[in-house]
């Protein structure tokens, strides 16, 4: 690890709020490149001053952007010496529990991402523990994945890709008649949010998050339907093209994908084409 990284982790924990300290990412994963960033997590019992925080990262880094809460709350900045992007995100250690307590243990669903938070902590290693209480947590939630959070997570997301309404096909039909390049983009990257939420879900692995989701799975060999890298770049492709064959494209992957999810014993619809 990063010497700035190490040195500036104790000077966190010597801080009378901070519980624990995880490294998660691509550090923690072992699959960091020359782009990877170091992704720190501060654990606490209460906030802690952004004046505090700027003592410490002040030592150790050329440049920083203090107290951004565009998601959560973080310092986003570079080390000093070799110019490496770290983030300092600051997390409450009851907030993550209770996270964690409505997706792997009440089986509650999202449209996409569901399982990010999962798979962010229990595959993070803990930097710094005052009291045990990161180690009791990691302990509690890797666990097995849970079947009827696979179930829900299936039907949470299936029916936005084209079985109902609301469904981004849909969206993304209605975006094209009108030329609105904006909206196709936007829409067609939900619908891989979902898609991909159902792919992790049937393979009973945590979402790993947005960055290289072909490469994980690869990597991990994972179950998938057929021909969906062709069927991804092609939707990708029509979708700059603002081409109608971007529909074509997009019932030949929810079509695999239906197979794949019989296949799988998984296709929980009935015949009305409703969640059971």
């Amino acid at each position: 690890m990063n010497i700035n990284v190490k040195e500036m982790i104790i000077e966190f924990s010597k801080i009378e709020e901070v519980e624990g300290i995880l490294l998660a990412g691509s550090h923690a994963m072992k699959t960091n490149d020359t782009d990877s960033d170091y992704d720190i997590y501060v654990y606490s019992t209460k906030e802690i001053s952004v004046e505090k925080r700027k003592l410490i990262i002040n030592k150790y880094c050329d440049y920083m952007e203090v107290n951004n809460t565009f998601w959560e709350i973080e310092d986003d900045g570079f080390l000093k010496d070799d110019n490496i992007p770290i983030e300092i995100i600051y997390r409450n250690l009851q907030w993550i529990n209770d996270t964690l307590s409505r997706t792997v243990i009440k089986f509650e669903a999202d449209a996409g991402y569901t399982t990010c938070f999962w798979a962010n902590f229990i595959n993070s290693i803990i930097l710094y523990d005052k009291q045990g209480e990161l180690k009791k947590l990691q302990d509690k939630y890797n666990i097995k994945y849970p079947n009827e959070l696979k179930k829900n997570i299936i039907k949470k997301n299936y029916p936005l890709l084209k079985l109902q309404m609301p469904a981004y096909y849909y969206q993304i039909e209605k975006a094209l008649k009108r030329a609105d390049f904006i909206s196709i983009n936007h829409r067609v990257s939900a619908l891989f949010a979902s898609y991909f939420d159902i792919i992790f879900a049937v393979n009973e692995i945590p979402h790993p998050g947005e960055k290289k989701i072909i490469k994980i799975i690869k990597d991990k060999n994972l179950k998938v339907p057929v021909d969906i890298e062709k069927n991804i770049d092609n939707i990708l492709n029509y979708s700059v093209l603002k081409n109608p064959k971007i529909l074509l494209e997009l019932d030949e992957l929810i079509r695999n994908l239906d197979i794949f999810l019989k296949d799988e014993g998984l296709y929980i619809f009935n015949n009305k084409d409703l969640p059971i």
